[in-house]
């Protein structure tokens, strides 16, 4: 169960898959992530919703999400936004943003497309390459 202290109530710009990394738009809506190098992500949803909906938004903390790729957590633990609001292996010093970390899962140690993760939601965090 998602901690609802860390659970904020948006009303969806557009149609939003369950556990999807979700952006706040110009109108104070949320909508579907899908640029690895957008500061706006604000969070994951926890369910699926319609246009004009109300969708709960976890905004820190341990959630579900999506993956969007291969993951391996004994190599890559940071994921960044990829298309649909899943949430892929960081590709560092391209710009892109680190929005959550894998949580690694015994039963579940290779996740691929389309596998829910368990991760920790943290925000955008820039990561550049030296």
């Amino acid at each position: 169960m998602a901690n609802t202290d860390n659970m904020v109530s948006f009303i969806a710009s557009g149609t939003i898959t369950e556990f999807a990394l979700v952006a706040v738009d110009s109108d104070g809506k949320v909508a579907v992530v899908t640029d690895s190098t957008s500061e706006a992500a604000v969070g994951i949803a926890q369910r699926a919703a319609s246009a004009g909906d109300a969708v709960d938004v976890i905004i820190g903390g341990v959630t579900r999400a999506i993956a969007g790729a291969a993951i391996a957590p004994e190599t890559t633990s940071l994921l960044m936004a990829s298309t649909g609001g899943k949430l892929i292996p960081l590709v560092k010093g391209s710009g892109n943003f680190s929005v959550a970390r894998v949580i690694p899962n015994i039963n579940h140690a290779s996740p691929a497309d389309g596998d829910q993760i368990k991760v920790v939601f943290t925000g955008p965090s820039n990561y550049k390459s030296a």
